[in-house]
């Protein structure tokens, strides 16, 4: 008996549960479950997804040996395969299901982090789409059409008003031209609908051709993510900085700098995490001797990269440190403009309150705190754009 599985508000028995052969052609529901699937690929080969849109079906050609992998959307109606070995499905954890044994998170979630190479339009709408990018990265359920909770009602109220339309439109046009109507205007809704979702199915095509474009938690061990949470505090701290807002640093400079920072110390912490892993699943067993000194040096390389990583998320620390001061002095300024804006209003108060005698004298010693105040000022004023100018993420 196949797996059983929901395919729009069907449920049906798939023919290939856990494994689809990898030449032969598939209805998606009947013949395979949507998910995640990778093949072991020992030579050339090919496949095609046929999404229920008007976009076409999507081909992708595989050269050469290597593991590649597929994910089998909900709405895809048929998965084309043309591969020398068969596709194993990947085993995702959904709701309501127990969660497999693995070791605790601690800490704070990491950001997804995107390539900063990639075009400014593309990027901009997968940080607006996290949803894609988790399941792109994970297998994680999407669907192009947004958020089942914004759009749950929307299925049975377009129901409800079709019977309606039906009851109230055939007495007067009879039941086949109404049923006529009733499937030319649900045709209009649903091309609307699928014209509406182009540019996100899009998205997620260019999404699942370019996997090495984001990184997400997952993709750091507990080590590896305390330092990418840090490099990403550090990097919020500046883009709040008033000095960084108000223009004294250069934020077109920054808007360049502090993505590649990030994006670098990611991408290294992920290949440390893949590598550590990698070891990790070597040595499940027992290690005899000579392996365990041929590891050594391996051990050694990713300690040193670790420690490079880490000595650039302190320099990073350090950058947002100087902000804060310049910001501290920024602040300062600004307090020191106000106090001089109240000096006249203290000398003229003076004046007109003591005897003459008595306000020249004061009014000299106001003058000249005046004038401290100003030269105090002034020099907050050069600190702050001095402390703002100086800082650089590449900077100790």
């Amino acid at each position: 008996m196949g797996k059983v599985t929901v395919k729009g508000a069907l449920r049906v028995a798939v023919k290939y549960e856990d494994r689809i052969p990898g030449d032969g052609m598939y209805v998606v529901g009947i013949d395979v479950a949507p998910g995640q699937y990778r093949c072991q690929s020992s030579g050339d080969g090919y496949w095609v997804r046929y999404p229920a849109s008007m976009i076409g079906p999507v081909a992708t050609r595989h050269q050469g040996e290597g593991t590649v992998s597929v994910v089998i959307e909900p709405d895809d109606t048929a998965f084309d395969s043309h591969m020398p070995a068969d596709w194993v499905r990947v085993v995702v954890r959904r709701a309501g299901l127990p969660e497999p044994q693995r070791p605790e998170r601690s800490g704070k979630r990491a950001r997804t982090i995107l390539d900063p190479d990639i075009p400014a339009d593309t990027r901009k709408a997968l940080l607006a789409d996290p949803a894609l990018v988790r399941h792109v990265r994970t297998g994680s359920p999407w669907s192009r059409y947004g958020s089942d909770k914004k759009d749950g009602w929307r299925a049975p109220m377009r129901f409800v008003l079709c019977l309606l339309t039906y009851f109230w439109v055939t007495p007067q046009l009879g039941v086949i031209q109404t049923a006529l109507l009733l499937a030319v205007v649900l045709g209009v809704l649903s091309a609307l609908r699928r014209a509406r979702t182009l540019p996100r199915q899009r998205l997620a095509e260019l999404a699942h051709a370019n996997p090495g474009w984001f990184l997400v938690d997952q993709d750091f061990d507990d080590a590896g993510r305390v330092l990418v949470v840090r490099a990403q505090k550090a990097i919020r701290r500046v883009r709040k900085a008033t000095v960084y807002q108000e223009g004294l640093l250069d934020a077109a400079d920054h808007e360049v700098i502090l993505p590649v920072e990030e994006w670098e110390i990611a991408k290294a912490l992920s290949r440390v995490t893949r590598l550590r892993a990698d070891q990790a699943q070597l040595l499940a067993g027992g290690v005899a001797a000579p392996v365990e000194e041929a590891l050594a040096p391996m051990r050694e390389t990713l300690d040193t990269v670790v420690a490079s990583v880490t000595s650039r998320v302190e320099a990073l620390e350090r950058y947002a440190a100087r902000v804060r001061e310049a910001d501290r002095l920024f602040q300062a300024h600004d307090q020191l403009r106000a106090l001089a804006d109240q000096a006249d209003e203290y000398q003229d108060l003076l004046a007109s309150t003591v005897r003459d005698d008595l306000a020249k004298g004061e009014i000299e010693r106001l003058s000249r705190n005046l004038e401290q105040l100003r030269a105090a000022l002034d020099e907050s004023l050069v600190a702050a754009r001095q402390a703002a100018l100086e800082v650089s993420p590449g900077r100790n």
